[in-house]
């Protein structure tokens, strides 16, 4: 289990959607949110994300640029998209661009805590994948 003071970043441009996940993921982690890539790209200058989950479809900048930029920039942080676009090819561009994990909407509040949980978890020194 990672410490309360984990660092997740939350970039979703529907603002109940990103306030509804901060809300899950906040008891657990610290927690921001954006609502676009350019933001995003703002708050990660400032401090180390071990994680963001990233939407796929921000305005201006897609999800899938930002997260290639993520991965990029701050090696240090893991990404996971989501997106409401059921299409395996969606996950497939996602993981082509760096993403650790996809989960798509809508989605189980429950699927979002194990599915950071488990990115997190697997990016500690000797954990079992």
């Amino acid at each position: 289990m990672q410490d309360a003071q984990t660092a997740i970043l939350v970039v979703e441009d529907e603002q109940p959607v990103r306030f509804l996940l901060i809300e899950i993921l906040s008891s657990s982690f610290q927690c921001s949110g954006a609502g676009s890539a350019s933001e995003a790209l703002r708050l990660l200058e400032t401090r180390t994300y071990g994680l963001a989950l990233v939407d796929m479809r921000l305005p201006g900048l897609s999800g899938l640029s930002l997260c290639r930029l993520i991965c990029n920039r701050h090696p240090k942080t893991t990404v996971i998209m989501i997106s409401g676009d059921t299409d395996p090819q969606s996950a497939i561009e996602a993981m082509k661009a760096g993403a650790a994990d996809f989960i798509v909407k809508p989605f189980n509040l429950s699927q979002i805590t194990q599915t950071v949980q488990r990115t997190l978890d697997r990016r500690l020194p000797g954990a079992v994948a």
